[in-house]
């Protein structure tokens, strides 16, 4: 099988990141639901749940980290999962605003292909920050290169829409199914109104942000309280 330089399969396909405790995967069925709904809808044949669920047990135990990322490729005539060690990303971190606009194609899939996505985000590294917001066509924001965004404007804890271009992230419907998060679009003028801010992702769970841009932002209760719930609720699953 022949790998990009980011070590997903050449051939392009639909994949999920998960992450993993000691053998036990954060979330797995809803990253379950979401990679085999996208592969249906996008025509990509693949093995069945079970099927996959027993290769994902032998990957773990093949491959034991006490955290690791579990990474599973879906493409049209095979599949790659892979198992490797993560570092935690802990303290604050700063994001910027990202100069591409967000491609609306296949909105709402987690797609590989991941080179532009994570060319964003090395830009942005390369500043000093951790990630960049990107707009739509509308000035909307959307998400980061590789996370969710949830903000905290006023006393609402609110995050964008499916409909601005914002994959379904698995952490961002916990936060928004269990954790109070509502949903709101949010154009470029209301990020000054901006108090509080995280990313999550299905790695980075709830991470705070510190700024944005040269903007400092509040890391008090309410980000604390918010990033406690969202952890309690993302938990380890037994992948049998």
């Amino acid at each position: 099988m022949t790998l990009d330089k980011y070590g997903f399969p050449i051939e392009g396909g639909v994949f999920t990141t998960a992450k993993t405790i000691n053998g036990s995967v954060i979330a797995l069925n809803r990253h379950m639901r979401r990679v085999l709904k996208s592969a249906m809808e996008l025509g990509i044949e693949i093995r069945s749940e079970e099927e996959i669920r027993l290769e994902i047990v032998e990957l773990l135990h093949s491959q034991p980290f006490s955290v690791g990322r579990l990474r599973l490729c879906f493409f049209n005539g095979g599949h790659l999962f892979t198992h490797t060690e993560y570092e935690e990303v802990t303290a604050p971190v700063r994001v910027t605003f990202s100069s591409e606009t967000m491609d609306l194609t296949n909105a709402g899939h987690k797609l590989f292909p991941y080179d532009k996505r994570l060319e964003i985000r090395q830009s942005a590294q390369n500043e000093a920050f951790e990630d960049a917001i990107i707009f739509n066509w509308q000035n909307e924001v959307t998400e980061t290169s590789t996370s969710n965004l949830i903000f905290l404007i006023n006393e609402d804890w609110v995050t964008p829409p499916l409909t601005a271009g914002v994959l379904p992230g698995v952490i961002r419907g916990i936060a928004i199914e269990e954790c109070g998060v509502k949903v709101a679009k949010l154009h470029i003028t209301d990020i000054p109104q901006v108090r509080a801010a995280f990313l999550t992702s299905s790695l980075k769970i709830a991470l705070p942000i510190s700024h944005i841009g040269d903007y400092k932002l509040e890391i008090g209760a309410p980000s604390q309280n918010l990033e406690a719930q969202i952890r309690a609720k993302a938990l380890p699953e037994s992948v049998s």
